[in-house]
Parts: C-alpha cells; structure tokens; sequence
C-alpha cells in the first residue's frame, strides 16, 4: 500500500523508521476489522500506532525506549505551538551569571565576519574529527551582509579550547548516565565523546536550568522536547556538507558540523508542532485493553506484557520492524538518563556497552520477542509487518527470525528501490522435514529464476535474495535449517545464495562489478520469459487514466499495485515517469488528468497520420513502401533498408530478443521522450539493444522531415539520428 512522503517527518526523523504517510490506513482496509484490538510489540513507528488508531482500531503498543515512547506520547497529543513557545521564552529568560540564558548560550558562538571584522553569531562551526579545533565557520553578518563559509582564526580555536571535554560540564553529563563505579562508566564516556565541548557545556547547562525552573508538566515536558531535538542536531553525526542521513554506528564523521545550541532549540519549536490527529491514550497496566479508537501504551519490554493478557486473544499484530541501530540505542540511553535521570534510562543501558549488532544478533531478538507473543494471539491471528529499510541482511534476519519463531509467510511485497516491503505471517506449528544446503541451494537458484522470468527483466541482488529467502520461509524451511546451522544460519545461506547467482550456466552478470551486490542479473537461457514489468506497468498507468479522470498519484500508484502484487510491485519511480509520461497534475487540487493528446480517439488519429506521413516520405525519398503493421522500405532491388513501427505507446521491450535483418526503428510521440530514457536507465540489455539494433525517433520529426527540401536517402541515417529521445527539442539543419 503506497503512501505520501510525510509533510512533517516528527521528531528524530532521521533514527525512527521512515514509514510514508497513509499506508498503514490503506491497509487496514483490507486486513481485520474496525474496531478490533491491534497489538504492535515494538513502537519502534509513532506514525503506525497514530494511522491504526485513526482508523478506529484499539491499539496496544510496548514502547520499551523511553525515548521513542516520549515521542510516541507527544505524537498522539501533540504539544501546541504556544507551549513550545512559552517554554522556550522560560528558558530564554532564565538568569545566568547576571544576565539571561538566551544570550549567555548564543555568546558560546561569537566569532569576526572575515570580511568586515564584526562581530557575528556563527551558525555552525566545521571540524575535522581529529583536530583540535575548528577548521570553517558559517554566518551572516548584519553589517557587511556576507554570508557563507570562512576560515575559521586563531581565536575561534581559543573560544572552542575554554571548554574541553573534561570540564565540570562534561563530569556533570557523565554522572548523570553512569556514576563514579558504575561499569558502564567507559562506555558513558564513549558516548559523550560524539559532542564537541563547547556543545556539552551548552547543553548541560540548558538542562541544569530546566531543572531550576519551576513549571507546570506540561511546559517542562515541552522544554525536554527541545532539548531532545537539540540533543540529536548538534552531535558530530552530522556530517559535512554531505551530512549522514541515517547514521548508524556512534562515530563522529570525518568531517562535522558543530551547530549552534540556541538556534537548534528555536528551530525545534517546528519540528514538535504537530497536527494534532484527536487521540487519546492511557499507560496501560494489569491488562487493560484500550477501546477503538484509543492508544494503550506500556512502558517496558513485550516480555512484562504478555504475562498480563493471557486471556485476551489478539487477532492482529500490526507493527513496524526495528532495525538495529547502535547509534540511536546508545544515544537513547545517554540522552533518557539526561532528561528523566538514571532510573528511566535503566531499561535500555544495556545499549552503552553494546558496539555491534549482528544480523544472526537481530534474528535471534525477534525470533524471542514473536515466540513470546503467541499465548495472546489468535491461533488464526494476521501478522503484519511493515519493513522500510529492508535491506538484504534486514530480510534475512527477519524471515528467519519469524520463521523459527513458528510463523509462516503468507505473502510479501516489494518495492525496494526505495528498500521497503511488507510482510504477513500467520501462526504455524508445522515444518517441513530437514532439508540440506543443496536443497536449499536448489530452492533459491529456482526462485531467482522464477522471479526473472515473471518480471521479465533484469533484478537487482537485493530482489534476488528476497525473492529466494521468502521462498524457503514460505515453507518453513528456515526454522528448520536454523536448528541445523544455529547462529551460522545467516551467514551460511547467504553464502549459499552467492554462490548460486555465481552459476555463469543460469545467471548472467551485467555490467562490471566486484561486490555480488551490486548491478543487475538476468538470466542465461531468458526464454520463457514475461513482458517486462516496466511495459506492463506502463500499460496499467494507462489503462487507469482512461478510465478515470481526476485520482491522486497515491491512488494511481495504489492501483497499479493492485495490479502487480506481492514479487511484481514496481518501483515508485517507474509509476511516476509513466504517469507524467501520459498526464498533468493539476497543482491545486494534486489530482492527474490523462492529456488530450492521449485520449484514444486523438492518438489514434495522431498516429494514422504519422503512418501515412511515412509512407509519403518513403515514396517521395524513392524507396518502395509496403504499409503493413510494420512499414517496409525497400530499395529498388527489393532490398529491404527500412522498418518502422508506429506505437502511442513506449512499450518496446518485448522485442528485444527478436532477431532482424535490418534493425527496426519505433516512431513514439513526443511525450514518452522520459519513459524510453527511463526504461533504458533501469534495463542494460534495453539500452545495449537500442543503441546497436533499434532506434526510437518521434512523431515530431517525421513530421519536419516532410518539410526539409534536402532530404535524400543518403543523408536520411543522418537525419533520423538529430533528435534523440530526450527532453530537448533541437532545431534541425536548415541546409
């Protein structure tokens, strides 16, 4: 079920799942009922609990991080932008050393303008990791008005020195997290040293003085929220200038920003002004279950949960699958213990002395906490899992983690160019009899092949092995191969699947490349072969066009998925290129409407009239035309020189293992000039067979050809070559 990039992406967008907007409601219209309890054992989305409840479900979510639970709290009532406001304005007019917080914060980045000499606010300061100090900064100077990136001085690199990281400031940090004595004191450390000195000493300071300050919860909690956003926009995993999106390892990058504390406090009132989407949630304790339309949240672990509800039967377990990520799980607990103290932080310290998280680690994690949830469900109980960053690693821990957890894969749905999918399990206690690594071998290399010849053209690894893995945990052979191999699971199958597409006699590697997971395979013997997706797909967008006027790309894209599910679903990419290729968006209401050009009757029209332009052009060039479906030039001989083929459409790849004598020229309109290039960028052996066998040129330029008073048949190779199926229109040669 497709969905929108989300308009605000909330708080640290960059660690929670990057779930789109409407999905999860899009499903809940197929999957149970209105109404009906809906358990999600890991919180790890706020956005999934918020859409499942929006959609009258009675929703019972375990939020184990304090930190994605604050965030999943502030999601369903959000603060208003008056509280973060006011909160802010506390802060800003607290005292400090005979002055206010606000400007004692922001001197902590006072620098020269390099041009005027006046003295400014910088707004970042940029590092290298192992320098002592700063190497740029970045202002705006009020007097001069420059604004952009300078050498940072001598004096900067004093200012940045005042405050090391072994200050009272640092110490303070550390005890807050793990006191003198505490084992995981190292590991505190380990965890401050991602924040530059001077970003520590802003920061505790902001967090002593919110302390200090009396104010009513609400305001208070709205004052942590800034500081969380803060905690997150001014650590050295921001890199620079290409930043790191989605770090996930606790290094500092190569080369870093160090922000300004206040301004990141200011810009965080934005990002906690959320919609408010009208819900209502209660802390959930001794088993209470929420009514439709309400959030249950338990504060800790699915284990401490599931002792309480063993008589409530769930028959829908909805949820987003956590990747590990050992950055936001070690800043979570750094950044709990610093808001809500050492207690709150408990349950998730364990994160400060873990450095590396494993895919057989993860496997063995869910296959845990899925094995622990069966006394409370349904023993016909619907598992949806929804997966946005599914890499090949992610999918075989959690195939294999629900696999021998005893679920059975019912379906799956792909779509990973943008590395998402979605998964259903049911419960089973059933497995298949052991299988040996040459049967599992032989499994995979069958559904590789399998998932070729039903798209029709070539597959990234990342298909390949999805497509593999998801067939042997259709079967439950994972589980079983698991009890074989134990924690080698993981690494022994993917070596398995390697050495399979390795097999020069079944799979053609395209392009040169090192690493198996890279470029694209296809296959050595492609009869047997379906139309290739991206035809298909292209022929459903306008199928959907035709029939109804006036839907949403979301809605265009829902159908088409519709139309080619589970293995087959197409890339968002290839759905947005066919759709502009054949419709306008109109801005203000965001709905599509298919071109006049491209209504059936004035196509048609458009190309009869382009078949007979052709045919004139033959005749007049001296050649013998033979107006079939496929028009013939021939010589005077009756040699055959050309072939062409008029089409409306760009749907051109199903002839790419045709063999002809002379190559075949297809004549498109104008409007599938983006299709073509887009459909060459995703298919080498397209691109490789237009550019030796075939060409693509538009109606346009039969139609000036017609007008060009030096055409010859000598010069015509020449001129069918001028105008590419590209955007641009060139003029063509006067002489």
């Amino acid at each position: 079920m497709p969905g929108y990039p989300p308009v605000q992406p909330g708080p640290l967008a960059r660690f929670l799942p990057p779930l789109k907007e409407g999905c999860v409601s899009r499903s809940l219209k197929t999957y149970g009922d209105a109404g009906e309890l809906v358990l999600d054992p890991f919180g790890a989305s706020p956005r999934l609990v918020v859409e499942a409840a929006q959609a009258n479900r009675a929703v019972l979510v375990a939020a184990n991080n304090p930190i994605t639970r604050f965030i999943l709290l502030h999601t369903i009532q959000p603060f208003t932008l008056a509280e973060l406001q006011i909160a802010l304005a506390r802060l800003a007019a607290a005292p400090k050393d005979g002055s206010r917080l606000e400007p004692f914060i922001l001197d902590l980045y006072r620098t020269e303008c390099a041009r005027c000499g006046a003295s400014v606010l910088a707004e970042s300061f940029i590092w290298e990791r192992d320098s002592e100090g700063p190497t740029h900064k970045i202002y705006m100077c009020d007097r001069c008005n420059h604004t952009g990136e300078a050498t940072a001085t001598e004096a900067d690199w004093e200012r940045a020195r005042v405050h090391s990281r072994r200050g009272l400031q640092h110490a303070l940090a550390l005890e807050q997290v793990a006191p003198t004595g505490d084992p995981d004191r190292r590991h505190a450390e380990t965890a401050l040293s991602v924040y530059p000195g001077r970003t520590l000493f802003a920061l505790i300071t902001l967090l002593n003085k919110l302390e200090q300050l009396t104010l009513p919860a609400r305001i208070k909690a709205a004052g942590q929220a800034l500081l969380l956003s803060a905690f997150d926009t001014v650590n050295a995993l921001w890199g620079y200038p290409e930043g790191r999106s989605r770090p996930r390892q606790l290094i500092a990058s190569p080369r870093y920003r160090e922000d300004n504390v206040w301004w990141a406090l200011e810009r965080a009132v934005g990002i906690w002004a959320m919609e408010d989407p009208n819900l209502e949630w209660f802390e959930c304790r001794e088993g209470e279950l929420p009514e439709p339309g309400t959030v249950a949240v338990f504060p800790g672990p699915m284990r401490d949960l599931v002792p309480t509800y063993q008589d409530a039967e769930v028959r829908f377990l909805l949820t987003v699958l956590p990747r590990p990520n050992q950055a936001f799980w070690t800043l979570s607990a750094l950044w709990a213990a610093w808001l809500w103290g050492r207690a709150a932080a408990a349950p998730i310290k364990v994160a400060l002395r873990r450095r590396r998280y494993d895919w057989a680690w993860h496997a063995g994690a869910l296959r845990t906490v899925m094995a622990g949830l069966k006394p409370i469900l349904n023993p016909k109980a619907d598992v949806l899992a929804f997966m946005p960053e599914a890499e090949p690693g992610f999918m075989a821990a959690a195939l294999a983690g629900f696999d021998s957890a005893g679920y059975r894969l019912e379906g799956r749905s792909l779509r990973l160019d943008e590395g998402s999918a979605v998964l259903r399990w049911s419960l089973a206690d059933f497995l298949k009899q052991p299988q040996t690594q040459v049967e599992a071998q032989q499994r995979m290399a069958s559904a590789a092949i399998k998932v070729l010849r039903v798209r029709g053209e070539p597959g990234s690894f990342s298909l390949l092995h999805a497509a593999a893995w998801c067939d042997l945990a259709r079967d439950r052979l994972l589980a079983e191969l698991w009890s074989v191999e134990d924690s080698h699971l993981l690494t022994t199958l993917s070596e398995t699947f390697e050495a399979v597409l390795a097999d020069p006699k079944t799979f053609v590697r395209l392009g040169q490349y090192v690493e198996p997971e890279s470029g694209l395979y296809w296959l050595a013997d492609p009869s047997q072969v379906n139309q290739p997706l991206a035809d298909r797909v292209e022929m459903h967008v306008l199928e959907i066009l035709r029939k109804e006027d006036g839907l949403s790309e979301v809605e265009i894209d829902e159908r088409v998925c519709q139309l080619l599910p589970g293995i087959l679903t197409p890339d968002r990419r290839l759905v947005q290129v066919c759709l502009q290729s054949y419709a306008v968006e109109d801005p203000t209401e965001g709905h599509w409407h298919l071109r006049s050009e491209d209504e059936p009757a004035s196509r048609e029209e458009d190309c009869q009239e382009i078949r007979r332009l052709l045919v004139e052009l033959g005749e007049r060039l001296g050649f013998a035309v033979q107006d079939e479906d496929v028009l013939i030039w021939l010589d005077e001989q009756g040699g055959l020189v050309y072939t062409f083929k008029v089409m409306e459409t760009a749907a051109i790849g199903a002839g790419i293992e045709e063999k002809r004598e002379v190559p075949l020229t297809y004549v498109l309109p104008g409007g599938r000039a983006s299709l073509v290039a887009e459909k060459l960028r995703r298919d080498p052996r397209l691109r490789e067979w237009i550019q030796d066998r075939v060409g693509v040129i538009k109606f346009r330029l039969v139609r000036r050809l017609m007008t060009e008073v030096g055409l010859t048949q000598e010069n015509l190779a020449a001129r069918l070559n001028i105008d590419p199926p590209e955007h641009h229109d060139p003029q063509l040669p006067l002489l």
